[in-house]
């Protein structure tokens, strides 16, 4: 710091002084940071010297925080670049993984997808009749449209967890015709304009039916049977009525009391399938709607119909013979108790008793031979120079022997 001179000094440089003060300043500089700060010294009329602080320059300023902001910005932007190319390509590679993994479904779970697809939008029964191997090709083309793909499929899963039935709920069904036609007797009005030709078919359209139409199941009007052991209603809002459909079918349906009906008795089959569909009886279920294509088919039906009949045990008589309640000569304790199904039963079954001794009563000496066979047996009662008795009795042995695997 410079300071003025003053009257009681003076040891005859002032006027070396003067020559200094003459430009009315002296300059010092300090260091602060990175920053060089300017000291000026002036004078005023007094002689006193003042300090003055001058501030860098404000254009080598702006231009430092231009460059410093420019850098910022370039950064900035390549972040954001490098970004939305990783996030692009990490995008694209999602997407390959996604379809990659939809290509390893199985027919099952894709079906599933693209029924669920269609409950989601409302339009149910959509692609039912659908050939094996189609429904995977679908499910990508589904996905394929839509703007978030992944996003989605979430939504989707989501939603057939929440609205089809599982396949522990339905397992009871798959591979038993006779679950299955009690099952089409209970919604038989989604059979209105359809009719099912052998076992298969009508399997699998109950099952697309339960599982990818759920909705429409759980919501539409449904009557049981009147039943003698019925069950509480399960409330669960997915499988609740399939689980009670369940419950009370297998605790009412036919068992001991069709012991006697051999599935395998093609005779039988044939002979039962006939009695219960004569004008007579009519106790047919799904008429028109699901037609057997075989002898086990057949036999199914036959245990269908009757599963679906009541078990309750009421007076019969009453009934069928118009006796008058009120009539107090009338000894209703000796009249039995029976079923509907019980008495429709019995009464097969003495029809059967009886047809089987007819058979069995046939007078075989009576047994015709047809004249082109006739011819046959000639030629070979001559070439074995036998008698017809011993021809036809031999031929019966080995064909019993060949049928029954008798050594």
């Amino acid at each position: 710091m410079i300071y003025a001179n003053n009257s009681n000094y003076n040891d005859g440089s002032s006027a070396h002084i003067d020559d200094r003060l003459s430009d009315n300043y002296e300059t010092s500089v300090e260091k602060s940071g990175d920053v060089s700060t300017a000291l000026t010294a002036t004078s005023d009329n007094n002689g006193v010297l003042i300090k003055v602080d001058n501030q860098p320059s404000a254009s080598l300023n702006q231009e430092v925080l231009n460059q410093a902001n420019a850098y910022f910005l370039a950064q900035q932007y390549k972040f954001s670049t490098d970004s939305y190319f990783y996030q692009a390509k990490q995008s694209w590679k999602n997407l390959e993984d996604f379809y990659n993994t939809i290509g390893r479904f199985n027919e099952d779970d894709c079906k599933s997808l693209v029924f669920a697809h269609n409950m989601y939008l409302g339009y149910l029964s959509d692609n039912i009749e659908f050939d094996k191997g189609a429904f995977k090709s679908t499910l990508i083309r589904i996905f394929k449209s839509q703007p978030y793909p992944i996003p989605y499929f979430h939504e989707l899963m989501q939603f057939k967890i929440n609205n089809q039935l599982p396949d522990s709920s339905l397992n009871w069904i798959k591979g038993d015709l006779r679950s299955a036609l009690h099952i089409a007797y209970l919604v038989r009005g989604i059979f209105y304009n359809k009719t099912m030709v052998g076992g298969n078919e009508l399997i699998v359209h109950i099952l697309n039916y339960l599982k990818h139409e759920t909705i429409n199941f759980n919501y539409n009007p449904l009557i049981l049977p009147y039943y003698a052991n019925p069950v509480d209603v399960n409330n669960h809002p997915l499988i609740g009525r399939i689980e009670t459909i369940k419950s009370n079918y297998f605790r009412n349906r036919t068992d001991r009391e069709i012991k006697w009906l051999k599935g395998d008795d093609n005779d039988q089959i044939e002979w039962a399938y006939n009695y219960l569909s004569s004008n007579k009886r009519d106790h047919f279920i799904l008429q028109n709607v699901f037609i057997p294509s075989s002898l086990e088919d057949k036999y199914n039906l036959i245990l269908a119909s009757l599963d679906v009949l009541s078990n309750v045990d009421y007076t019969y008589e009453i009934f069928t013979q118009k006796i008058d309640t009120n009539d107090p000569t009338i000894d209703f304790e000796s009249i039995s108790e029976i079923s509907y199904r019980a008495k429709i039963i019995d009464n097969m079954k003495d029809a059967w008793i009886k047809i089987s001794a007819s058979n069995k009563n046939e007078d075989l000496s009576e047994v015709k031979i047809y004249k082109k066979n006739q011819d046959q047996l000639d030629s070979i009662i001559k070439a074995k120079g036998t008698t017809a008795n011993k021809v036809i009795s031999q031929i019966i042995e080995d064909a019993y022997k060949k049928t029954f695997n008798k050594g």
